[in-house]
């Protein structure tokens, strides 16, 4: 049998010699719809099945699927007829069929794909019709679309194939038809011409500044004699000015950059030479490319003889640095200029060519750059478009023999590793997976959060945990972190946790462990985890030209749910807060507690003396009133008080300026209610264990 027949829906089942696997479910739905609306295009190939009436497809399991789909959505029944190409013939055979109708096919060309598409929109179909029938997405067909209104030049050079469809989308990154001639006459006969990059970058950037590392290569005296333009700014002193017409300066640029990659190549005697018009090689340039890293030449006997006599110099600099007046320039200015001369002349002694071995130098190649002074240069690293070439530089040998793998044919050559690029494809995919079915694993992702940040302190390796979640401590920039209480209670509960586990040197030992853990031991270190990435902020708002932590209102409210008295924890200190604050503002404090009497008491004390005073009276060892006492052992300075927020203003801080703040100024010291800070009645000891209780709760 080799012929079309109308085979029953019912009857097909799919042949597990189809190859195609992977991608098998993708837009099914679409395709269905495409197979409602005009029917099965394409028949079916199948095989007579073991079971007796019926078959197996071999090839068009999409097909058969959206079929399947349909019959599911009660679209079409069991006994719905397909056409169907009967053949007979071995499973070895049922795969290159399948093999050949998915691999040796002629897709449409870009160019037809977009007048279909927009023949659809001119015939009043809707984009999403239109992405469902076709199997497409919708962002698909309107980038299809906005090609389809390129400048008719560029449409036609698509058409042609005399560039890509890259280059293509790169022009069409503005509708501007103006804008999109500009930049093809601009490039059109020059290298930049097919580099998708440097065509979006002249069709997005309408002007470049004057201090560019691209306008300093290109000059401005070219640039205004090729016709570009400048605009500077008449109302400020900034001398940096705004080159208008950004094509300009990169067609010159780019030539400059070009010739300087030509001289290059001539005298170096790389394969080939690259130029970037950018101040570093970015990462889509070297992708494919394997990087390769060579000795430099060894210095001259005359030249280490210098670069000896150099390091002297530059030691002796060294020593004479430390006796250097800074408030004398001219000295100051003097040093400077030997000490890079000196340096200088050391690293241009070191900065020579690597040596490269023979059989590379056929591959071998490198990129042109522009520092960011303008000047053009030769980029740090190496490249080779061959495997083999990065496996020699590195002193191994592949095939024992110093050949290359694969050149005989032999069945037993070395086959060749991977590029970079399909590595990073293939890891990426297999990172979707394993994500997918941890999210899918909520008790497992819990472990492995609170093992990474917990672990994190442990490790040191790249790779050792394999996620980006951290939950390190906030940079501080402080000459010494002020010790307090709470600072060594945490460190107190540190001592707590359950650490059996991270005895164990190998990570996936470490995690084992873990995860063995009870859930109470792993709320506590979860919970110490979290603690430890606490950034530092302030319960007052920072006054204009002032610098460090501001409110977080997130703070405010989680001191709140935990009902946290700051008195319980902190008290003021002369070392750590009375000493380092004005005569004026110690005065306000006593007011706040004791009222303007206790205050005028203190008046005629010297700062140091007022000081120690208001240290022993906030620790509640002065002789005074019992509700003054009170007030002062719950009082701390406005910075330290965590803010009431109100319920119903989203955040905003109640009362507003100017009401009453049950932290602010106690008008009546006779009140021990209304002293700041003192909404809770537990004046004691600090409750060490209130954070952990929270946690667990």
């Amino acid at each position: 049998m080799n012929d079309i027949q109308m085979i029953p829906l019912g009857k097909l089942r799919l042949s597990e010699a189809n190859v195609r696997k992977n991608d098998s479910n993708l837009f099914i739905e679409e395709l269905a719809a495409n197979i409602e609306a005009k029917g099965l295009l394409q028949n079916l190939i199948v095989v007579p099945a073991k079971r007796r009436g019926f078959f197996d497809v071999t090839a068009g399991g999409r097909r058969l699927r959206a079929l399947n789909a349909l019959l599911e959505a009660g679209k079409v029944a069991k006994t719905h007829e397909v056409p169907c190409k009967v053949i007979d013939t071995d499973s070895a055979e049922q795969s290159e069929l399948s093999l050949i109708e998915n691999v040796i096919r002629l897709d449409m060309t870009p160019t037809d794909e977009i007048r279909a598409y927009k023949h659809f929109v001119n015939e009043g179909s809707d984009l999403d019709a239109i992405a469902k029938r076709f199997g497409r997405t919708r962002r698909f067909i309107e980038g299809r679309l906005r090609l389809a209104d390129l400048a008719d030049p560029i449409f036609a050079a698509l058409e042609e194939g005399q560039i890509t469809l890259d280059v293509a989308k790169a022009y069409a990154t503005t509708p501007n038809h103006e804008r999109q001639m500009m930049v093809w006459n601009e490039l059109a006969d020059s290298w930049q011409g097919n580099q998708p990059d440097s065509i979006r970058r002249m069709i997005t950037h309408s002007a470049v500044r004057s201090s560019s590392p691209m306008a300093r290569l290109a000059g401005e005296t070219e640039y205004l004699a090729a016709g570009g333009r400048i605009e500077r700014d008449l109302f400020t002193e900034d001398s940096n000015e705004t080159w208008i017409d950004a094509e300009i300066a990169q067609r010159i640029a780019g030539e400059k950059l070009q010739a300087f990659a030509t001289e290059v190549a001539e005298t170096s005697g790389y394969a080939w030479v690259r130029p970037v018009l950018e101040s570093r090689v970015p990462y889509a340039a070297t992708e494919d490319l394997h990087q390769v890293h060579l000795e430099p030449a060894p210095l001259t006997e005359e030249e280490q003889a210098e670069a000896d006599r150099l390091l002297e110099t530059i030691s002796a600099l060294e020593a004479e640095s430390e006796g250097l007046d800074e408030d004398d320039e001219t000295a100051a200015a003097d040093f400077q200029s030997r000490w890079e001369a000196a340096t200088e002349a050391y690293d241009a002694l070191h900065d020579k060519p690597p040596v490269i071995p023979e059989e590379m130098k056929a591959n071998l190649g490198c990129f042109v750059i522009v520092r960011e002074n303008g000047d053009p240069a030769i980029a740090h690293g190496l490249y080779s478009d061959k495997p083999l070439e990065k496996r020699k530089a590195r002193g191994s040998d592949a095939t024992g023999d110093g050949g290359s793998p694969g050149e005989s044919g032999d069945a037993g050559s070395a086959p060749k590793p991977l590029s970079q690029k399909l590595v990073e494809e293939l890891a990426v995919q297999r990172r979707d997976i394993l994500s997918v079915n941890l999210a899918a694993n909520p008790a497992i992702a819990l472990d492995y959060m609170i093992f990474a940040i917990a672990d994190a302190g442990l490790t040191y390796g790249a790779q050792a945990l394999g996620t980006t979640i951290r939950a390190p401590s906030p940079s501080l920039y402080l000459a010494s972190y002020p010790e307090s209480p709470a600072h060594t209670l945490m460190a107190d509960m540190r001592e707590t946790l359950d650490t059996a586990w991270t005895e164990h040197e190998r990570t996936v030992e470490r995690f084992t462990a873990f995860s063995a853990l009870d859930d109470e031991a792993k709320a506590a270190w979860l919970a110490w985890c979290v603690a430890r990435t606490l950034e530092a902020s302030m319960g007052v708002a920072r006054k204009p030209g002032q610098s460090g932590p501001e409110p977080i209102e997130l703070h405010d409210h989680l001191a709140s749910l935990m009902e946290i008295n700051v008195a319980n924890h902190w008290r003021p200190t002369s070392a750590n807060y009375f000493d380092r604050v004005s005569k004026q503002t110690l005065l306000a404090h006593v007011t706040e507690v004791g009222g303007p009497t206790m205050a005028a008491s203190f008046m005629g004390a010297k700062k140091g003396d007022l000081s120690a005073s208001c240290e022993k009276l906030f620790a509640g060892e002065t002789i005074v009133a019992p509700e003054v006492k009170q007030a002062a052992l719950a009082w701390v300075p406005e910075a330290m008080r965590f803010r009431v927020l109100g319920e119903s203003e989203e955040g905003e801080a109640e009362p507003e300026d100017g009401e009453a703040k049950p932290q602010d100024d106690v008008s009546d010291p006779t009140e021990p209610e209304a002293a700041p800070d003192a909404a809770s009645e537990d004046h004691g000891e600090p409750d060490a264990a209130a954070p952990r209780e929270t946690v667990d709760a």
